[in-house]
């Protein structure tokens, strides 16, 4: 028989019970309501995520050759009849994904309850300070009244003077007491101004950035996930190019998300398709080696974050099965063109950036392509004949002669 309260303990009953929820609620077996404890791992949805077909949580495991690469695997009840698991999946694009539906959901009303707190304890702080000096007020009032009946009683009625000074002496402490309480309260709080509303209005905005920022903690990530989200069912239908996520939110609120799945062949290393297509149009005109090259200069990465070179442009060009550069009879480059012209390659330049030498270029830093047919063209070769005079001023192109635009 449990007697609650029948003896004294070191904590009280109700603390023992938040204890035990506690302990609980960190506990994540697979058949549990409870998310487990934020642990130190990359797989924000650890906890949350449960099968949409056999209705248990999946775990996580790592993989790759760190031992990092996190993953979510339903095992099903494979323990029990040796079955195949019900699904994996990967954690990159689902984390993301989720996170920025929390933080879609969280940044307007996060703000605007901010700003509605701060107001309303405003007026509960301003309420206090009211009753505290309400009660000061009354405290002084009853040490004067005693101090005056103090000094109103004869000095020969020692009785009633001695009475009468230790409810004076009462009332003093009652008078340090509440200014004690008045001080401790602190000063009133000032009301946000309309500038301060504002630029907690534009913090808003940068609360993807300070989620992604390196030095933000990914069990407060965790927690903040498990705050608003009480679990996440995920349906990894294999006729559909996407996984269903249904979100319980914990208001009772449930939503439905889609997340892109990766194609066959396809993983988180994958270059970039703006890349891919890049490389496609640059093979036309350029070697690997100058397609590398030209990607480096422009900032672009390989799937892995390394820098290019001819054997990892060839590589992609294989797998993509992009054809290798072949030089085109009937176009030029900037340098054939000034052997063709038979003038040096800064007259060449100043043709192209004064178009009166048709070229295109496929972006920047890459060759610039010259139709043949374009040397030809009698502004060209007027322009041509006087570099090779040593004209110091060549002539002047009037419309209809041949300037043609580049775009």
């Amino acid at each position: 028989m449990l007697l609650v309260g029948h003896h004294p303990g070191y904590i009280s009953w109700e603390e023992y019970l938040e204890n035990q929820q506690r302990l609980e609620a960190n506990v994540a077996w697979s058949d549990s309501e409870a998310s487990g404890a934020a642990k130190l791992g990359a797989a924000l949805l650890s906890g949350l995520l449960r099968c949409g077909r056999c209705g248990r949580k999946l775990q996580v495991v790592y993989s790759g050759t760190s031992g990092r690469v996190p993953r979510y695997v339903c095992r099903g009840d494979r323990g029990d009849r040796g079955s195949s698991q019900c699904m994996t999946v990967g954690s990159l694009r689902l984390d993301r994904a989720v996170a920025q539906s929390v933080l879609t959901a969280i940044q307007p009303a996060g703000i605007e309850a901010a700003v509605k707190l701060t107001e309303c304890a405003k007026v509960e702080d301003d309420e206090k300070r009211q009753a505290l000096e309400l009660a000061l007020e009354r405290a002084r009032y009853e040490e004067k009244r005693a101090r005056r009946q103090f000094d109103a009683v004869e000095p020969e009625n020692r009785l009633v003077a001695s009475e009468l000074e230790a409810r004076w002496n009462g009332a003093l402490a009652r008078v340090v007491e509440a200014e004690g309480r008045l001080a401790a309260a602190g000063k009133a709080a000032e009301p946000l101004s309309e500038p301060q509303k504002q630029q907690l209005t534009a913090l808003s905005e940068d609360l993807m950035a300070l989620w992604n920022h390196p030095e933000a903690p990914i069990q407060l990530k965790k927690r903040i996930l498990r705050t608003v989200l009480t679990d996440i069912i995920i349906d990894n239908e294999t006729d559909l190019a996407t996984h269903r996520l249904r979100l319980h939110w914990a208001g009772g609120v449930h939503t439905e998300l889609r997340v892109e799945r990766n194609k066959p062949g396809q993983h988180r290393h994958s270059a970039d398709r703006s890349v891919i297509d890049l490389v496609s149009d640059l093979s036309k005109i350029c070697p690997d080696k100058t397609i590398a090259a030209i990607l480096n200069r422009l900032g672009y990465k390989t799937g892995q974050e390394k820098t290019w070179n001819a054997s990892r442009v060839a590589g992609l060009r294989g797998y993509h099965k992009i054809a290798p550069f072949q030089k085109q009879d009937d176009w030029v480059t900037q340098e054939e063109a000034a052997r063709e012209l038979q003038v040096s390659n800064t007259v060449v330049k100043r043709l192209i950036r004064q178009r009166i030498l048709p070229a295109r270029q496929v972006v920047r830093y890459a060759p610039w392509i010259i139709a043949k047919r374009d040397l030809l063209l009698a502004a060209v070769q007027q322009q041509a004949k006087a570099a090779r005079r040593g004209g110091h001023r060549l002539p002047q192109i009037l419309l209809g002669q041949g300037q043609l635009s580049l775009e």
